[in-house]
């Protein structure tokens, strides 16, 4: 094994959030913007595809953190 790459760590993190937190915050996103579209709209369609986004939205910013 060479010397130099003995105590190196990888520069590129994985892109899902690793902490029980981290997962607690994007589920938390997730539910109060689907609530509130179907809140809104009165449909589950746009009320999911919104809360889908949220959570890759969210789950970016995580991972960027």
């Amino acid at each position: 094994m060479d010397r130099g790459l003995k105590g190196s760590h990888s520069r590129y993190r994985k892109l899902r959030p690793g902490d029980w937190v981290e997962w607690l915050i994007v589920a938390l996103l997730f539910a109060v913007s689907a609530v509130g579209v179907f809140i809104l709209t009165g449909s589950v369609l746009p009320a999911l595809l919104v809360g889908v986004l949220v959570w890759v939205v969210a789950i970016g910013v995580v991972a960027i953190l």
